[in-house]
């Protein structure tokens, strides 16, 4: 829906952000309610739904309810349904395994629009803008690990507090100067989902890290950026995540230049001085 937006009439926008603001439950609704909702004509949500490249608004709900049971997807249930097709690593086949991380990688780069890529990178180089980050139970040593890297080149990163009493110490002064990078991944966590609220409440940036099932945070982030990792066992990889961290940090490193290298080179003069190494 974000990738065909562009395409779209006036009345069928109206429908892809009535879908995305309460998605996915609002694609369960009748042709009418959906209308209703967006406020348009019935044949203007089933001309969306054939743009989209399906045969009717049943055929969209199908695919729906199949794309709903692989985000609601438990280790579990993962293993039962990749174990047919998974294979055990031998010496000979080593270097085959590395071809499907290697897809992922491709793939996740391939569906990231550069307008998201792009704006991601000039919110995270503004020196005014106060960065915090966030990450749930899958996703936290990918938070930590941008947050660390980020430390590097520009000042005022940090995670946002688990403590309670801390947090909402922390997030009081939240305002348009803030910017919020949130990782959410499928098995989608509520607390991610409030934190994020209330940062668009406030007016600040929020920067979303999802996979290709996309968190419902989606719908009040500012930019997504989406990992695709295809179905191997009981735990999506964390290869295409990883590299696209990587990527975020390698053009903040270019955007920021000269003041990044200088950050970069006072830290290290920091560490030496106090013998922390």
């Amino acid at each position: 829906m974000r990738e065909r937006m562009g395409e779209c009439t006036p009345g069928e926008r109206k429908v892809a952000r009535a879908l995305l603001a309460a998605y996915p439950v609002a694609g369960f609704e009748t042709v009418a309610s959906l209308a209703e909702i967006a406020g348009v004509s019935g044949a203007t949500v089933v001309r969306f739904t054939t743009k989209l490249g399906y045969q009717g608004f049943p055929d969209f709900q199908r695919a729906l309810r199949d794309e709903f049971e692989h985000r609601s997807a438990s280790p579990m249930a993962l293993y039962e349904r990749t174990s047919r097709s998974r294979r055990a690593a031998t010496p000979d086949d080593l270097a085959a395994l590395g071809e499907g991380p290697a897809e992922d990688i491709r793939a996740t780069f391939a569906g990231i629009p550069a307008h998201d890529f792009d704006t991601t990178i000039a919110a995270l180089s503004q020196e005014k803008r106060r960065i915090w980050i966030t990450g749930g139970r899958y996703s936290n040593f990918l938070a930590e690990y941008l947050g660390a890297s980020l430390q590097q080149l520009r000042p005022a990163v940090q995670m946002v507090p688990s403590m309670a009493s801390v947090r909402g110490a922390a997030l009081a002064d939240f305002g348009p100067k803030d910017l919020l990078i949130a990782f959410d991944f499928r098995r989608y966590e509520l607390a991610t989902r409030d934190l994020v609220r209330f940062a668009k409440s406030r007016k600040a940036f929020v920067v979303l890290i999802t996979d290709k099932w996309v968190s419902p945070c989606a719908s009040d982030a500012d930019t997504v950026l989406t990992s695709v990792a295809a179905e191997r066992g009981p735990f999506d990889s964390v290869v295409p995540v990883m590299a696209l961290v990587e990527a975020v940090f390698e053009g903040l490193v270019e955007k920021i230049g000269s003041p990044a290298r200088e950050r970069m080179a006072r830290i290290e003069e920091t560490v030496q001085e106090l013998d922390l190494l």
